[in-house]
């Protein structure tokens, strides 16, 4: 930008306002701070100490009326100091949105004062406004991208140390007593309620809480309280694996719940989806002995395989609730053939499927498949 000696004059009268700006700074600071404390700094509850955030404000003010009088960027340390005020926030748990928008209601405040300053002063050539304009948008673009990038850093930061105890709670469960001082340690700096409802979920998919993708080949283990399990776990996708433990009450049941899960997991079709313990129990604790359960099975699994129409009956009059008119309907057969075909299966199998011995037995056959196949 080409200065001559009209230009120079024109900015040393805008410098003179600046000063006068500059030496009631910390009032101007004030004032800002008090309009707009809930944006700034997360309103009086804020965990940001007043003092600290008073300091703040008033050094933000000064370095911005400074840099636009020496006509210059911020600087290193100033870049650094206002990365550290993003990181500061994201430590105690505020927005990155509110520290933002905190600073360019701040800034709109603070630059139309300085405007409304060289227009009353008499003498003053507007034109230098245009410069000041270029300045006052390179110091706010620069400030409010260092607070958001020590917000970002900070953020990850703490997401991953929260992971690496979550992973380290849920192994001590695992392997361990769940009243240990470790345990209750972890739970604590998790902000868990160690007394409360705990749903475990073993799988791959949808991460919980943040939703980035897990390894295809690499199940994971997460304890979940306090939010819809469902909602932690997004939307279904195709070829997700999620077992959901049931819920359980205290960390002695976060353990359990952790079996749950695996169980249920471990029960899942080939095609994936999700399998919650508390509705399918029996099919996860039959699936986790079923190479204990299945040479029991070996000739109702021959039947079936031979003469799958029989077990399609039973599965359609158990869905029916034991009425082999609307099973019949579902089949698109006669009832009679339907009835037919429930005799069939228990003449070959020996169970009966309007017993509920039998009908439980038949139903292991059609819901977990074989250790073989």
């Amino acid at each position: 930008m080409t200065r001559g000696p009209a230009a120079d004059a024109g900015w040393a009268a805008v410098q003179e306002v600046l000063d006068g700006l500059l030496a009631d700074s910390d009032r101007l600071a004030d004032e800002l701070l008090a309009r707009h404390r809930q944006a700034i700094i997360g309103g009086e509850d804020s965990p940001l100490p007043p003092e600290e955030a008073r300091e703040y404000v008033r050094w933000i003010v000064r370095a911005f009326l400074g840099g636009i009088r020496e006509r210059r960027q911020p600087a290193g340390e100033e870049i650094t100091r206002c990365e550290g005020f993003g990181a500061r926030h994201a430590r105690h748990g505020l927005t990155a949105s509110a520290v933002a928008h905190g600073h360019l209601l701040g800034h709109r405040e603070l630059w139309q004062r300085v405007i409304e300053e060289v227009l009353n002063r008499s003498g003053v050539d507007p034109a230098p406004m245009a410069t000041m304009f270029v300045y006052s948008l390179q110091w706010l673009d620069a400030v409010i991208s260092a607070i958001n990038r020590g917000f970002q850093v900070q953020a990850f930061e703490t997401h991953s140390a929260r992971e690496r105890a979550h992973r380290q709670l849920v192994t001590l469960l695992e392997t361990g007593p769940a009243d240990g001082d470790t345990v209750r340690s972890l739970v604590a700096g998790l902000d868990l309620d160690p007394e409360g409802m705990f749903v475990a979920v073993h799988g791959r998919g949808a991460c919980p809480g943040n939703h980035n993708p897990v390894p295809a080949d690499y199940p994971e283990t997460r304890l979940v309280q306090g939010e819809d399990v469902a909602k932690v776990l997004g939307r279904p996708v195709p070829g997700e694996r999620w077992g959901i433990g049931a819920a359980r009450r205290g960390l002695p049941g976060a353990q359990r719940s952790i079996v749950d899960a695996k169980l249920a997991y471990a029960a899942l079709p080939d095609r994936g989806g999700r399998m919650d313990f508390a509705d399918s129990w029996y099919l996860c604790l039959a699936r986790a002995h079923r190479e204990a359960i299945d040479p029991l099975m070996e000739t109702t699994r021959e039947v079936a395989r031979s003469r799958p129409h029989l077990l399609d009956a039973v599965v359609a009059f158990a869905d029916a609730r034991f009425s082999v008119t609307s099973a019949a309907r579902a089949l698109l057969v006669h009832p009679n053939t339907l009835s037919y075909r429930l005799d069939q299966w228990q003449r070959l199998t020996t169970l009966d499927p309007r017993t509920v011995t039998g009908l439980a037995q038949s139903l292991y056959v059609a819901r977990v498949p074989s250790p073989k196949a």
